[in-house]
């Protein structure tokens, strides 16, 4: 019984000690940096009685003010029930779970409020892209946004446009910091060159930025960039010796950084300029040309085959170069394989041609059986037909094995003496020399020294082995021979050297100027024969004018006699008058002889007469 009325007292009590808090604090969200109050009201006790706990640490302080804390105050009328926890310029230290506590008295128990839960908010400091946005085309990217230091962790979302394909988007929270938030939001994407230039958006979400009624967006521009694009072309024919330009066009973003040419694997030059000519050769047939552009992305190669048209040349199985002519020694009755090898490009048509005939056409190949000397030996032509530069021959002379084949030129030579001469050995190279040597009749080799020099000038075909014969003498009459040697034998040519006598030399002058002196003579004479003909010509001329007007004057007189005659025939007998006329006529004619004698000499006794 008594036991009961213990537990009844008690429970009486404890009714009494919830309704001492008549207004209990509440959760609250702020800002940090504001001022907020905790409320507490309970029925008028004294102030000493109540105090505050934070996160179940009672001790803040037992008077209002709370020295030890500077931003933390007990307000409000104490002897009426308030005491409000008071927190100006709110940090995040401040967080937590708060109580308001009533202490026991004498016939009183304590009591404690219900917690009360302060949530310190933060706006995120900062909001950002990762800038700048530089993307590689086709190439797996991210873009990042990053909300730092917020409290509670800002949730971002990306406003993007339709023509942007994103793969992915992936937000995550990092600590920082007096445990605030940094929020982080990941978009993956492979972007193309279209997405150069477009806005996207980046906006952070949480309470703290709508308990300030604000709005925070970042924004940035794409920039999409991209290995260099290469279109390279050819400028020209390709044809030997021609110069031909090789075009690179390059797009490029960013900028280029250089541009480097290679013929194969050999560096040509480093440049920025995007064009290159050069000469071809033959021997850039099927080389590569590549055009290779940097920049900040990476490198980019493009190539060109080339494919020269080029003229025939002769060369052998191992690819050096012949000359277009050559000797083959051979054996009588022995077998030989004749070669044509031809380096052109397109292929040439090889044709074998043997005394002016065809015998093969497109081999590389001729092969004699059995060599006879009449049938066989001779000169072989190789011709090779090109479809662009036309025909090229080459000439194999097949030639039995023997001694030097000497070749005669001028075998007779006429000098005078304190002349110098010089003779001239001739030798074919068709068939290898060994040796080669001057000397004089049943004499020893001739060598050089004041006398005698002697000098070798090879062409393609021939050696001439020359002997100079300085300030002759009579004793240099003679012969001299000129001796080849072989690994077959030797042969030998006589030059025949005359030498004649000073005298000869004075009496050769003579003759020289005597002849050009009569030669003028003889013209001389010849020219004033000519003038002298030329002169009798006009004169005949003149007579026979003169000759036709005396007849005429000659015919008138004749005339007059006649009618003389006529009248004194009417008188017959004037015999003494008749005879004078006879006499007077006379006299007439002889008058026009004698002035046809003067008209010869002097013109103007001839117009007198007439």
């Amino acid at each position: 019984m008594l036991l009961i009325l213990i537990i009844f007292v008690e429970l009486i009590n404890g009714i009494y000690m919830t309704n001492q808090f008549i207004e209990e604090p509440e959760d609250i969200e702020t800002i940090i940096g504001s001022t907020i109050i905790l409320r507490c009201r309970t029925e008028p006790i004294h102030q000493t009685q109540v105090n505050w706990c934070k996160n179940d640490f009672c001790t803040l302080g037992k008077t209002r003010d709370l020295p030890f804390y500077p931003r933390y105050q007990i307000i409000g009328h104490a002897h009426q029930g308030e005491h409000h926890f008071k927190i100006v310029n709110v940090s995040l230290e401040d967080n937590g779970m708060y109580q308001c506590q009533i202490q026991a008295g004498p016939r009183r128990s304590g009591s404690m409020s219900r917690k009360a839960k302060l949530t310190v908010l933060q706006i995120p400091t900062s909001l950002s892209i990762d800038n700048p946005i530089i993307l590689i085309e086709n190439v797996l990217s991210f873009i990042i946004c990053r909300g730092d230091d917020g409290m509670p962790e800002a949730k971002l979302s990306w406003h993007i446009p339709k023509s942007i394909n994103y793969l992915s988007i992936n937000d995550y929270v990092l600590l920082s910091g007096q445990s605030l938030r940094n929020s982080i939001s990941n978009l993956t994407l492979i972007p193309n060159r279209s997405y150069h230039g477009i806005l996207i958006q980046c906006q952070a979400h949480s309470s703290a930025i709508l308990l300030n009624n604000k709005t925070m967006i970042t924004q940035q521009y794409i920039q999409t960039i991209f290995r260099p694009e290469i279109n390279i072309s050819l400028i020209g024919q390709q044809i030997e010796n021609k110069i031909i330009t090789i075009q690179c066009y390059v797009n490029s973003r960013p900028k280029l950084i250089k541009i480097e040419w290679f013929n194969g694997t050999d560096l040509l030059n480093v440049t920025n300029e995007n064009r290159l000519s050069f000469i071809l050769t033959r021997y850039m047939h099927k080389n590569k040309i590549t055009c290779q552009a940097t920049n900040q992305v990476g490198k980019t190669n493009q190539s060109i085959e080339l494919y020269i048209t080029y003229k025939p040349i002769f060369i052998d199985k191992y690819g050096n170069k012949l000359n277009n002519y050559s000797v083959v020694l051979v054996n009588e009755g022995e077998s030989i394989e004749l070669e044509c090898f031809i380096d052109s490009s397109p292929s040439s048509l090889i044709t074998w041609i043997f005394n002016n005939k065809i015998i093969s056409i497109n081999k590389t190949f001729f092969q004699i059986d059995y060599i006879q000397t009449i049938q066989h030996i001779g000169i072989y032509i190789c011709s090779a037909h090109h479809s662009f530069f036309g025909t090229f021959n080459r000439t194999i002379r097949l030639a039995l094995k023997g001694p030097p084949e000497m070749i005669e030129d001028k075998i007779i030579d006429s000098v005078y003496v304190g002349q110098s001469v010089i003779l001239v050995c001739s030798i074919s190279k068709d068939i290898p020399i060994q040796e080669i040597y001057w000397s004089r009749e049943d004499q020893s080799k001739i060598i050089s020294n004041e006398k005698y020099e002697i000098n070798e000038n090879e062409s393609d075909n021939i050696i001439k082995y020359k002997l100079l014969i300085k300030n002759v003498l009579l004793s240099d009459n003679g012969y001299y021979i000129c001796t080849g040697i072989n690994q077959y034998g030797s042969s030998i040519t006589k030059y025949q050297l005359r030498v004649i006598h000073i005298n000869h030399l004075l009496i050769r002058p003579f003759f020289l100027y005597g002849s050009i002196i009569i030669g003028i003579f003889i013209s001389f004479i010849l020219i004033i024969l000519a003038l002298i003909n030329n002169y009798q010509q006009k004169k005949t001329k003149r007579i026979r004018k003169k000759s036709s007007t005396t007849d005429e004057t000659i015919s008138s007189l004749t005339k007059q006699q006649e009618y003389v005659q006529h009248d004194y025939q009417d008188e017959p007998n004037s015999i003494i008058d008749q005879q004078f006329i006879h006499n007077h006529t006379n006299d007439i004619f002889d008058s026009c002889q004698h002035d046809l004698f003067y008209f010869e000499n002097n013109s103007k006794r001839y117009s007198t007469v007439v």
